[in-house]
């Protein structure tokens, strides 16, 4: 029988020890909160929920993860995506700066403009990619200079050659006379790819029928605008927008048996005519390598801004089934499909992964 000074004993001792196993479950906790915490903490925005985007950021990743910054295990990565919407990319790219970040990677250049605003005090270091033309995005960078730019503000420009690509419509179909083309006006982006259309147009002699739009829902109605005023073709530039109705783009100008041809290469098989462009998985690749070396020590005012062309060539990718569809009018020529990395005809898609479009990439003089 076990005496009662014992039983006293151990009632004493009961909160004593109930008090060290909280305590020692608390400190437990807390270590694993604060090793969670002492990850690098990694924002990716991006504007819209488009094919290019998407792989963009999907290469962000995976270039982080080949220099060992892999998500939940080294570092944390934190996904936004405005959803087409300018004021809501705004809204999240503040809700990221003033967040437990190290670094932000951005897709597209409406990403990176909202960023760039929400962040000119540099609070976080800032990688951006999947952007046409940088410089015209006004957020301090500077054309002659690449080594001029906010110092916690570094990235890729991806502009795609606009010039070669109406090249290749003209020798697709040699009378083409009038391309449509819907592009949203606010985009800086969209800006860009417009001035270099418009020259390759007037060099080429090609009537360019532009129609405005100003969100995802005008895109449609301003393809069949064009159709309407006599487009033979639909052109789509590098403007978020558009690319995020792409889709519906190749199937109205389908139902007017009308190709389409874009400087935004997708899913091959997709319907367009013919692609040139770069691969965005590739182009997020670079990004996220860039990421890396940041986190890991580089200083970004060492780093010039560059272009994805100067480590990613564009490529081509050609659909002989919608040319074969309409071939009183539109023909590939033979020596086009060596060049192509993808080609797709009537037996299904043939992919010719070293092969190397030639070009040429000089752009038509903008006046």
């Amino acid at each position: 029988m076990i005496p009662s000074s014992v039983f006293a004993f151990l009632r004493r001792c009961v909160p004593t020890v109930a008090l060290l196993v909280g305590t020692s479950a608390l400190l437990l906790l807390t270590d694993r909160q604060s090793a969670k915490r002492a990850l690098p903490a990694i924002a990716v925005l991006q504007q819209t929920s488009s094919m290019v985007l998407e792989d963009a950021v999907k290469g962000m990743i995976a270039g982080l993860a080949e220099r060992g910054f892999v998500d939940g295990t080294t570092v944390t990565i934190s996904r936004y995506n405005a959803e087409g919407d300018m004021a809501q990319g705004n809204a999240i790219a503040r809700e990221i700066v003033g967040g437990p970040f190290d670094l932000v990677l951005t897709s597209s250049t409406p990403s990176l403009q909202a960023v760039a605003t929400a962040n000119t005090r540099g609070q976080l270091k800032h990688v951006f990619a999947a952007v046409a033309d940088p410089f015209s995005a006004g957020v301090g960078l500077d054309r002659a200079d690449p080594l001029v730019h906010p110092p916690h503000l570094v990235g890729y420009g991806s502009l795609a050659p606009v010039h070669a690509t109406f090249l290749i419509a003209r020798r697709v179909n040699p009378r083409l006379a009038r391309v449509g083309v819907a592009h949203n006006p606010s985009e800086s982006n969209s800006r860009r790819f417009m001035e270099l259309a418009r020259a390759s147009c007037k060099a080429l002699g090609i009537e360019l029928l532009e129609a405005p739009v100003e969100n995802s829902s005008g895109v449609i109605e301003a393809v069949q605008s064009t159709i309407s005023r006599g487009a033979e073709a639909i052109f789509v530039p590098g403007d978020t927008t558009v690319v995020s109705a792409v889709d519906s783009v190749i199937a109205t100008a389908g139902k007017a048996d009308i190709p389409v041809f874009s400087v935004n290469p997708g899913a091959p098989d997709r319907g367009t005519l013919f692609d040139v462009g770069f691969n965005f998985r590739e182009v997020g690749l670079v990004a996220g390598r860039l990421a890396a070396d940041l986190l890991s020590g580089t200083d970004p005012k060492t780093v010039p801004i560059r272009e994805t062309a100067q480590e990613i060539p564009p490529y081509l990718v050609l659909n002989v089934a919608v040319a074969a569809a309409a071939p009183d009018r539109w023909r590939v020529p033979e020596d086009l499909k060596p060049q192509a990395r993808y080609v797709i005809d009537g037996a299904g898609r043939h992919d010719q992964p070293d092969a190397v479009f030639k070009g040429p990439f000089d752009e038509a003089p903008v006046r």
